[in-house]
């Protein structure tokens, strides 16, 4: 999942480090010092999710990782086993999301900055590349109060609270009922999300499951050498990429496989500009509801989507060492 940690925790769920088989099962750590975005050369900052249990025996798991910025470095803390370490490319640069690990803090993940709520970061690469810049504008929100889970699964709180339960598993409707009622305690706040955007086009490899991606590269090759008009072919720094397209546009080739140094993987483009925007994908969702709905189901359909404006990213050491302590299985 692209960049996870570090810009969007709903983009491909969002598109944004290493989203390997769990994340960190560690007690709380935390700075304690006090309001962490004010202090510009030292930052800590704790990203939760709650993962897996849809499937009957799967497991849930509570997932909680340290985001730390320190003298300009960026680190992530995965204690996964096997973290992934996706790829990305641009014209003239080779990045990865996970750098070496320092015993202290993590995956070193790049360089960048938070300052007035805006996170810039660049990412690491294996290469020495430089060119690739990530910006997230994040909103603070004072969470003094407010119901925990909905920061985490807003959608699936909002159908607790309204008795709408049919598509929740029995192992996850257990767990939300366990931790449904829990709100914050004063001095919890959040970063949530708004936009993220780049200052370059960049083409995301995924390194997960590669088991297919030559056959599916050959079959995009195939199509493209047919003249499908609906397939593209790019070409990034030791990459060449072959592009679906839904509607026959070359905006719209965002997603295919791609050959970088002899491997095979599956591929996703990113045009340069904005890749992420809250309020946009939030229209977008109300614009999917069907036309066949009450005019009262329309009401409710819309009120569940627009609570996606709970959700958080980035969460203060009062508010992760208050999930910890509550909500940790």
């Amino acid at each position: 999942m692209k960049l996870k940690y570090l810009s969007l925790s709903i983009i491909t769920a969002l598109t944004l480090v290493g989203c390997g088989g769990g994340g960190s099962d560690s007690t709380y750590q935390g700075t304690d010092s006090g309001s962490a975005e004010e202090n510009k050369d030292f930052q800590q900052w704790h990203y939760f999710e709650i993962e897996a249990g849809y499937a009957v025996n799967e497991p849930i798991e509570f997932v909680h990782n340290i985001i730390t910025l320190d003298q300009g470095n960026v680190y992530v803390q995965d204690d996964s086993p096997t973290p992934d370490n996706d790829i990305f490319v641009t014209q003239d640069g080779v990045y990865q999301e996970l750098g070496p690990k320092n015993s202290q803090y993590g995956y070193l993940v790049g360089t960048g900055s938070l300052d007035n709520l805006v996170f810039t970061h660049k990412p690491y690469s294996p290469v020495g590349s430089t060119g690739l810049v990530f910006t997230t504008n994040f909103k603070k929100i004072d969470l003094s109060g407010k119901n925990a889970l909905a920061t985490l699964e807003s959608r699936d709180q909002w159908d607790i609270a309204n008795n709408s339960i049919s598509n929740i598993s029995a192992q996850r409707l257990a767990y939300y009922n366990s931790i449904k009622d829990l709100t914050f305690p004063a001095g919890a706040y959040c970063l949530q999300n708004s936009i993220h955007s780049n200052n370059q086009e960049n083409l995301y490899l995924y390194t997960s499951d590669k088991s297919d991606e030559k056959f599916a590269f050959d079959g995009y090759a195939a199509r493209f050498a047919q003249n499908d008009t609906h397939i593209f072919k790019k070409t990034y720094k030791d990459t060449i990429a072959y592009l679906e397209s839904d509607d026959g546009t070359d905006a719209d080739a965002t997603y295919g496989a791609a050959e970088y140094k002899g491997d095979y993987y599956g591929a996703g483009r990113y045009l340069k500009g904005v890749e992420y925007s809250l309020a946009q994908y939030i229209q977008e969702q109300k614009g999917k509801l069907s036309s066949t709905l009450t005019e009262a189901e329309r009401k409710l359909a819309i009120e569940e989507i627009e609570t996606l404006n709970n959700e958080c990213s980035w969460y203060n050491d009062t508010a992760a060492q208050f999930m910890q302590n509550s909500m940790k299985l």
